[in-house]
């Protein structure tokens, strides 16, 4: 199964990268959520309710992050495990950007099902997947809308200098050393 498409959010870029890092924003965004847990910065434990292809069951699953560049992009690598003995495993390639007093946020998922899901065939679940994504953006857009834009922060400030090249002594001393080194092995070898 794959899903490729992109929704505007009204919201600056930063704000929505951190609302889709949030815990509480997914679970209260995702349909059918229980509970969003953030384990780590990278990890997330996520268990949710649905009913995909007539089969409606619990699903406990996590969320890895890796490749991640805020508040530009991320890859997430998920699994969820249902009780009626279903599985789905996928990534998803998620790329936010600045779009028109808004941001982009463009998105590329590959999924795979097993068990239960996977016998009502690739079309019901694609079907279902499409529907869940297109609930939890409508719910997304809602929040981000209703929220107060902010400014972005500042930029981190650039790191002291280093090396040879912030002081005109530096390049002198290295100057007196080869020279010491130099009169050394002219005059005394």
């Amino acid at each position: 199964m794959r899903i490729a498409d992109a929704q505007w959010i009204p919201s600056t870029q930063h704000q929505t990268w951190d609302a889709l890092t949030d815990p509480a924003v997914l679970q209260r965004c995702i349909p059918g959520c229980i509970s969003v847990t953030q384990r780590s910065a990278t990890e997330y434990a996520v268990t949710l309710r649905a009913k995909v292809a007539g089969i409606d069951t619990d699903y406990e699953g996590e969320i890895l992050l890796s490749d991640v560049d805020p508040p530009n992009s991320c890859t997430l690598v998920f699994e969820g495990k249902g009780l009626a003995a279903c599985l789905a495993i996928g990534t998803a390639q998620v790329n936010l950007s600045t779009k028109d007093e808004g941001t982009r946020v463009a998105y590329t998922l590959a999924g795979m099902t097993g068990g239960k899901l996977a016998e009502c065939g690739e079309g019901l679940v694609l079907k279902a997947g499409e529907k869940i994504i297109e609930r939890f953006f409508t719910a997304f857009i809602d929040y981000m809308a209703a929220q107060p834009r902010l400014a972005p922060p500042p930029p981190p400030p650039e790191p002291p200098g280093r090396g040879l090249s912030n002081s005109r002594w530096s390049w002198a001393i290295v100057v007196l050393v080869i020279a010491v080194f130099w009169s050394y092995h002219a005059f005394y070898k």
